[in-house]
């Protein structure tokens, strides 16, 4: 018979040598943990990503051995119209939590099988419908999961941080300090998704001290409103009909000016949309006077030209690597006008790490999971402004009988 229960943990402070106190009901020194994400562009699919992870805290090793992509189907629509803030009833709004569980489970059930192993731990973040501190709502009924997959399950990653006083957000830093910490050189993690953000890496020498990390700007919002706006399609596919057109820089230097983030490299003053209001019409209304191709090359390079300002002003040293991921990794005007812009190299996490660039948020999740299993915050104070106060996610306890690989249960 299946048991259930909520457990409160104690939390150490992140430190470089952090040998922590192991929560893990096994100690196991493998662990296959699974992730999960589905991100502010709600582009109508879940990522999943299931990891190897050998060791614990930050001195944890880890290999992604299965991802998939599952679709969300009908569920979309009903999730854009939350994050639109459109009035639904608490039925409404409970049975599409219940079904994004529901979603979840199916899709970490067949993870699972892809990857011939059973989790011992799974980290759920939720559809983000709402986020201004200090209230933020990562839509998630968990309990699915839980009784599908009868395994730790992990949820509500921002509510301990935005609880404590912080921002919530970005969280994924330390978790981009495990998973691409270079001895040799400094890097910049830039996440191409709805909202672009950006992980300042340090050399895995200098320790977790120097990790800093901020949003910078709307990205795929942009990039598929003037797509769907301009040239009738849901998005620019590799940033085809961008490469054709050419930019209007008085009209570019002015959607960089109305999409700027004040300040945004400090965690307290940030201002974070998701994106979903009437910012995205407002700046595609001033390419209304460009052909389609030269509005979509005009909104290209306005983020690039943010997102290399904002590494200037952040101290990303010139010439050092800059690793994409995220949706629009894919787009490639974008990515050559970063590079060009920043002057720094830039490469997607697929080809440098083999981390596919829709998978390394799921990826985070999963390592921010197993921190946090091993008595390790994860919100670092200088990114989001304040530490926890404690133990970061809610936690459901499940039995897991299941011996490594038997995927029978499920």
């Amino acid at each position: 018979m299946q048991r259930t229960m909520l457990r409160q943990q104690t939390s150490r402070p992140i430190t470089d040598s952090s040998a922590p106190t192991l929560n893990t009901p096994t100690h196991k020194s493998t662990r296959f943990v699974a992730g999960t994400m589905t991100g502010t562009s709600i582009d109508g699919e879940l990522d999943a990503a299931m990891l190897r992870i050998e060791g614990h805290g930050l001195l944890m090793r880890v290999e992604l051995i299965a991802s998939l992509s599952w679709p969300l189907g009908e569920l979309t629509a009903t999730l854009r119209a939350i994050a639109l803030q459109q009035p639904l009833s608490a039925g409404e709004l409970a049975r599409a939590a219940l079904a994004f569980g529901e979603v979840h489970a199916e899709a970490l059930a067949q993870l699972a099988r892809a990857a011939g192993v059973t989790p011992h731990l799974v980290v759920l973040h939720g559809q983000t419908v709402f986020h201004a501190p200090p209230i933020t709502w990562q839509l998630m009924n968990p309990w699915p999961v839980a009784a599908r997959l009868r395994c730790r399950v992990r949820y509500d990653l921002r509510g301990g941080n935005v609880a404590s006083g912080g921002q919530g957000a970005p969280i994924t830093p330390l978790a981009d300090f495990v998973l691409f910490g270079d001895d040799e050189q400094p890097q910049a993690i830039i996440n191409l998704g709805g909202f672009a953000n950006v992980t300042l890496l340090p050399r895995r020498s200098d320790g977790v001290a120097h990790v800093r990390g901020f949003d910078i700007s709307a990205c795929n919002h942009l990039l598929d409103s003037v797509a769907q706006q301009r040239l009738k399609q849901p998005f620019d596919a590799s940033g085809h009909s961008a490469a054709r057109g050419v930019c209007e820089e008085n009209i570019c230097s002015r959607i960089v000016e109305s999409m700027s983030c004040a300040n945004s490299t400090n965690a307290a003053n940030a201002r974070r949309s998701l994106g979903t209001g009437d910012e995205a019409a407002r700046v595609v209304a001033l390419t209304d006077s460009l052909s389609p191709c030269d509005a979509c090359r005009t909104i290209v390079e306005a983020i690039a030209q943010i997102i290399a300002r904002e590494l200037r002003v952040a101290g990303h040293p010139l010439g050092a690597r800059i690793l994409l991921a995220g949706g629009s990794a894919r787009h490639e005007t974008l990515c050559e006008a970063i590079a060009l812009r920043s002057g720094c190299p830039t490469e997607t996490t697929a080809r440098a790490c083999a981390i596919p660039v829709a998978m390394r948020e799921a990826a985070a999740m999963a390592i921010l999971g197993a921190l946090a299993d091993d008595g390790v915050n994860f919100s670092l104070p200088a990114v989001t402004g304040a530490a926890s106060l404690m133990c970061e996610s809610a936690l459901i306890v499940g039995e897991n009988a299941a011996k490594q690989g038997d995927t029978a249960l499920l």
